[in-house]
């Protein structure tokens, strides 16, 4: 629908409505930008906090610290890991529909209504759901709609950050996380597979044994 008629009123001339939808563009761009720093922030926050970890668990695997504590902190670390993949992807995307707004905008022609943008739905729509940005992203595709760039959209976004599954995946990766912390083997084992390594230290314990009954004969001491 031509934005004279839904945003602007007939009272406008064709130049003055042009430039009103230019400027809405250019206004999600600030926004998408915005959000673009508030995301590498919050990347930068999860770096210095997995670096925190990272020096935690060797410090506490050269001390023989509780296996459990050990294997809490390295399954932190695997899903900030995954938490930090999924804000890249959102930022990407942002920059993608920024770009794509640019384009809009530069291309928007007298006699063009603000007309509907494929790229740009499917990229909003497909955004990450970040409590910290949902809110303004949410606003800006209300905006997006009523001003016909894109359509109403099914939530068809990314899944959430938290759930059973992500709980399963950070448990299989304890053991690559260790051993890319160079912890020893006998920690991680301790860790990832408590019962096995129960299991081994009464057979490690057997040859000691066995030596020192050869050291007194053959006899018992």
């Amino acid at each position: 629908m031509p934005l004279g008629i839904n945003l602007f009123g007939k009272g406008h001339t064709q130049e003055a409505q042009q430039e009103s939808a230019k400027e809405m563009v250019r206004d999600w761009q600030r926004k998408l930008r915005s959000e673009v720093r508030g995301v590498d922030r919050s990347i930068r926050k999860i770096e210095q906090e997995e670096e925190k970890i990272r020096k935690e668990i060797k410090d506490m695997a050269k001390a023989n610290g509780d296996p459990k504590s050990i294997q809490m902190l390295a399954k932190s670390l695997v899903r900030s890991g995954k938490g930090k993949a999924r804000l890249y992807t959102s930022r990407s995307i942002m920059q993608s529909a920024a770009a794509e707004l640019e384009t809009t905008a530069a291309t928007m022609r007298l006699s063009d209504s603000m007309s509907k943008s494929t790229e740009v739905m499917k990229q909003m729509n497909s955004l990450v759901r970040i409590p910290e940005m949902e809110e303004s992203i949410s606003s800006m595709k209300r905006e997006m709609m009523r001003a016909g760039l894109i359509e109403e959209m099914l939530d068809e976004g990314m899944e959430d950050m938290d759930g059973p599954e992500l709980e399963e995946e950070a448990e299989a990766e304890v053991d690559k996380v260790l051993e890319d912390l160079a912890i020893d083997a006998s920690v991680r084992m301790a860790v990832t597979r408590p019962q096995a390594a129960g299991q081994l230290a009464p057979a490690q314990a057997a040859p000691v044994g066995e030596s020192r009954q050869a050291v007194t004969g053959g006899y018992a001491t």
